[in-house]
Formats: C-alpha cells, structure tokens, sequence
C-alpha cells in the first residue's frame, strides 16, 4: 500500500518542525550582554566568595556557558572559570582583576545557578559547585 503524498508531505513537515524547537521552559544560551544576567552573574561571585575561605577574592576570568531557564522567575545557569585575584577579602577595593599569570590566578570551574524573582526582590544562590 502505498500512501498519499497529500497526507506524507504535510505530516513530514510537521515532524521537522516541532523537532526544531526548542521545548518551552527548557534553559535556553543566554545574550551575555543582558545587564539582569550579568547581575545574576555578580550576585553569584559575592556569594561564592563569602563561602569561599580563600584569603584572596575570585572573579570570572571566562564564561564557558550562560542559560537562563523560565521557572515561577528566571533560573540563571552558569559554567565559569573562576580565576583569584590580588584583592584581599575584608579591605574595600574595587578594581579587582584577576591575575594575568596563569599560576597566580589559579583558575578553576564553577557551576553556579541563580533563581531570581524580582516582582518579590528575591534572588538566591541555588548551586555552587566548584572543582579546584
């Protein structure tokens, strides 16, 4: 038996194109020129160093990967080089940068995930898993 194209075609087409998108509230590469992302981004850097016991702050050296995923807010996925800089923890500096050398700044990667919830003034650091 042999089926009609006026059924095939169209059907066809369907497939291709739901396989195409991508699934609603699935995370999704984020434009990392978005001022709420990199706030997220900031937000998660502070808290790493407060959980940190370096005596030296950390900073990104390189974003390897930026997501944000729609769930009851914004859930911001990150994958990060973290990279020490020479800004100690406790003194009031702003121009931290990390170290140009590679072993001063001693990189290392993280995954961070932020949950923001604006409407609320609510934001919390979800994952910090890093391996140094």
């Amino acid at each position: 038996m042999i089926m009609d194209w006026k059924i095939v075609v169209p059907l066809f087409a369907l497939v291709l194109t739901v396989s195409s998108e991508k699934m609603v509230g699935a995370p999704a590469d984020a434009n990392l020129n978005d001022p709420s992302l990199k706030n997220a981004l900031q937000f998660a850097v502070v808290e790493h160093n407060k959980q940190s016991n370096e005596m030296y702050i950390r900073q990104v050296a390189s974003v390897v990967k930026a997501q944000t995923q729609v769930v009851a807010g914004l859930k911001y996925i990150f994958t990060v080089n973290m990279g020490r800089t020479s800004c100690r923890k406790g003194r009031v500096e702003t121009n931290c940068l990390v170290h140009k050398d590679p072993e001063m700044a001693s990189t290392y990667k993280c995954n961070f995930e932020v949950w923001s919830r604006p409407w609320l003034s609510d934001i919390q650091l979800l994952k910090n898993d890093c391996q140094q």
